[in-house]
């Protein structure tokens, strides 16, 4: 009987078990499927939302560059210079600081405004102090001429704007220390007769924006910030950081340490992902707002894949122990089953064999409601049969 017994479990296995094994391996793929890509939607998100908030710490500056250029207050102040007279110059350019000072007052982003004349000379300058700002003393005016934004934005047309690339302030050739990240919004002056007569800067602090890059990064993470020429803006590590020739001139940079990735993260246009081994990479581009092709920088966003699919990697391992769990009590229901199965049987079998010996005084009971009990009934009236036959010719 046991080899029918196991014969019904085979089958009751084989019907079940691949069955069985099927679902779980289809839902808990599927569940994986959906938490995984759940976890890069979430990413994606955030960086989506990051690169909004920084470009939203830009937003507008070019149009405030652009007032500034034209205000009446520095229309007065050129005509005042033209003039020669000291009285009309020390009014004009105090009227002017006012404005320049009241900017800064109002966007709290900025950290300085001025106005360089056609020769690379600070005129006016204006800077935050704190939470107020100051007017620059003549004595700390400095030249400018040969700054790559002062040449740059000299050669562009009336109502053109320039930005420059994010890097550390400088003062008298010096980098200022702590370090000052700006970025620069530069237009040229015109005066009334259409003479080129310098530009205008606004200098927008970066802090924000490195400190937004830098914020928020979960375990297993690396966020940094890159230029357009692959120099590290922010990253984890400061020893790579202004590693670019404006800045320290370490040459710390992305392409010396991913030389054929670094060069497609540089290279991307929109969002781009990469998944290794054991890291996956969010790449996304960062423009300057109301600049047309401008660009800040890109964002690189690493993450380990154990981190960022860690619940779908539990789900996965949840759904296994669940099968399995299932798998053995499936085994164990059908061997159960079986056994109630082949059990009148086996009663059956040994009821025979006892009446072969002649052994007819036990009586053939099968509780099963089915053929084996009108079998056992038949067998137990042969039995009867049998054995007054027996009695009668002992």
């Amino acid at each position: 009987m046991g080899s029918i017994r196991n014969k019904l479990l085979l089958a009751f296995a084989s019907v079940t078990l691949p069955l069985l094994i099927g679902l779980g391996w289809y839902g808990g793929g599927q569940v994986e499927t959906a938490l995984r890509t759940q976890g890069l939607d979430r990413l994606e998100t955030r960086l989506e939302s990051l690169r909004t908030q920084i470009e939203s710490v830009l937003s507008g500056t070019d149009g405030d560059v652009l007032l500034l250029a034209n205000t009446v207050s520095l229309d007065q102040y050129l005509l005042a210079l033209d003039s020669g007279k000291e009285v009309l110059i020390n009014a004009a350019e105090r009227n002017l600081s006012q404005v320049f000072a009241r900017l800064l007052d109002l966007r709290g982003n900025y950290r300085e405004v001025r106005y360089i004349d056609a020769a690379g000379m600070e005129r006016v300058r204006v800077e935050r102090n704190g939470n107020s700002s100051m007017v620059v003393p003549a004595g700390r005016l400095q030249n400018e001429y040969k700054r790559y934004y002062f040449e740059q934005a000299m050669k562009l047309p009336e109502g053109g704007v320039v930005v420059s690339a994010l890097d550390l302030s400088r003062e008298n050739g010096e980098i200022v220390k702590p370090y000052r990240p700006v970025i620069r919004y530069s237009t040229p002056v015109f005066d009334k007769a259409q003479r080129r007569r310098g530009i205008l800067v606004i200098n927008v602090s970066a802090d924000t924006i490195l400190q937004l890059v830098s914020a928020s990064v979960d375990k297993g993470e690396t966020r940094f910030l890159v230029s357009v020429d692959g120099f590290y803006l922010s990253h984890p590590d400061a020893s790579k950081l202004w590693g670019g020739p404006n800045d320290l001139g370490t040459e710390e940079n992305l392409l010396r340490d991913m030389p054929l990735f670094g060069r497609k993260i540089l290279a991307a246009e929109s969002m781009l992902r990469s998944e290794g081994d054991d890291v996956f990479r969010l790449v996304l581009p960062v423009s300057v707002p109301g600049i047309a092709g401008a660009r800040l920088g890109v964002m690189v966003d690493s993450i380990s894949t154990d981190v960022l699919f860690a619940a779908a990697s539990e789900i996965r391992s949840l759904f296994n122990i669940l099968t399995l769990a299932a798998l053995v009590l499936v085994l164990v229901l059908g061997s159960v089953v079986a056994s109630y199965v082949t059990r009148p049987i086996t009663i059956l079998t040994e009821a025979v064999d006892a009446m072969s010996r002649g052994e007819l005084d036990q009586p053939i009971v099968v509780s099963s409601n089915d053929e084996m009990q009108t079998l056992a009934v038949a067998m137990e009236r042969l039995r009867k049969s049998m054995k007054v036959m027996l009695d009668k010719y002992a």
